[in-house]
């Protein structure tokens, strides 16, 4: 019997009946609160708000102090100089799984190649890739042929938002059947006030500080906006990546566009994510200005969460949660933010109503979102298994 092809008896084990689910993290993601990017997150929330969390184990990078409440076994990268970061975690798993009880599904998560990857080392495995970004900008799906392929390979392919489902079947040509093993899973949030609380008059943006999530414009716009309104502030929470670094030439920009706002503008630099709720949960109003097709970012539902008057692009997947609960500008520029701001600051009545809408309707919960995903693993679950051969991912 070769590698690929392991003893039966060592089969996928049910956990006290209840199936088993690997999740892999990206190499870069991690698994800690102290530095977590989205991904790492909304793993740890898919662990802890599932009705079954003993029965999922995360497998990411080695760091200090993993998400408590999960289990979560550290890898080494194999090889990196050979395999990269992505596939030496991968062979890592792999490796690591030869001493474990079978999970009855693998979920890969953001790396379509890793998917592609485990499922040619082990076709007796099911595998589901769990897609948070446009696979159409990623190795191993650019092609639609790629994303035929890995249609057929994979049990399930989950998505953060319509859009992105949209961007992995477009182009492929699938039978009903096949783009039935499609699922979306909206990611979703813990609320984490019993009632709306009293705003500070403060416009806030999380996120990373790169340009595609429209920091400059919001600056720019904000200092054009704010000087009129002295008791407002713009708070500027993140920074290029998700660790304490030196700021980048892009955040050098943002920060002579706010020489003019003095202290009414501030640039925290990265900050953990229990200070991001924080600062969420006493913000006014909250900015999502993203510039590009930004598949589901949970910084949307944080501020729904929140109960926030919430400013947003209609880009990718935001409208999805976005529309009806909050100012969505369609063309986000310097011009068409500070009209937003300037009516988020200077109508009341709207801006309350926006921060009531927020809060009364909220259906991206954390618990929506696992018990989703829950759904369509079970659906993946119950499909025959794909023992097809196929090359190795890169």
């Amino acid at each position: 019997m070769s590698p690929a092809e392991p003893d039966p008896s060592v089969s996928a084990g049910k956990h006290n009946g209840t199936p088993r689910y690997h999740l892999l993290l990206p190499h870069k993601e991690k698994f800690s609160p102290a530095n977590a990017g989205a991904v790492a997150t909304i793993a740890a929330d898919l662990v802890r708000s599932s009705k079954t969390p003993q029965a999922i184990r995360i497998f990411g990078t080695a760091v200090d102090t993993p998400f408590q409440d999960c289990n979560f076994s550290p890898l080494a990268i194999r090889r990196r100089w050979w395999h990269g970061g992505n596939i030496g975690l991968a062979e890592a798993y792999l490796h690591q799984l030869d001493e474990m009880a079978l999970p009855d599904l693998v979920e890969v998560h953001g790396r379509c190649q890793v998917a592609s990857h485990i499922k040619a080392r082990r076709p007796d495995l099911k595998v589901a890739l769990y897609l948070h970004n446009d696979p159409r900008e990623m190795k191993g799906a650019v092609t639609a042929a790629q994303r035929r392929d890995l249609l057929e390979k994979m049990s399930a392919v989950i998505c953060v938002s319509n859009f992105i489902r949209q961007c992995f079947l477009d182009g492929v040509d699938a039978s009903a059947a096949l783009a039935a093993k499609t699922h979306v899973v909206h990611n979703g949030v813990e609320r984490l006030q019993k009632k709306q609380g009293p705003k500070k008059p403060v416009i806030l943006f999380v996120g990373r500080m790169v340009a595609e999530k429209g920091v400059l414009e919001l600056a720019e716009a904000a200092a054009q906006i704010l000087p009129n309104h002295p008791e407002w502030q713009l708070c500027l929470a993140g920074a290029k990546g998700f660790e304490v670094a030196e700021k980048s030439p892009y955040e050098k920009q943002v920060e002579s566009a706010l020489v003019r706002l003095g202290a009414q503008a501030q640039m925290t630099g990265f900050l953990p994510y229990a200070d991001i709720r924080t600062l969420q949960g006493e913000a006014a109003i909250i900015a999502c200005p993203s510039l590009w097709q930004d598949p589901m970012p949970k910084v949307v539902l944080e501020a729904l969460a929140a109960g926030s008057a919430l400013l947003a692009s209609r880009r990718g997947g935001i409208p999805e949660a976005a529309e009806g609960r909050a100012h969505i500008v369609d063309d986000p520029n310097v011009d068409t933010l500070a009209s937003a701001i300037e009516q988020l600051i200077a109508d009341d009545s709207y801006r309350n109503s926006l921060q009531q809408a927020a809060w009364a309707d909220f259906p991206f919960t954390a618990k929506q979102m696992a018990a989703d995903a829950d759904a369509a693993r079970n659906a993946a679950i119950s499909a025959p298994v794909e023992r097809q051969k196929h090359g190795l991912g890169g």
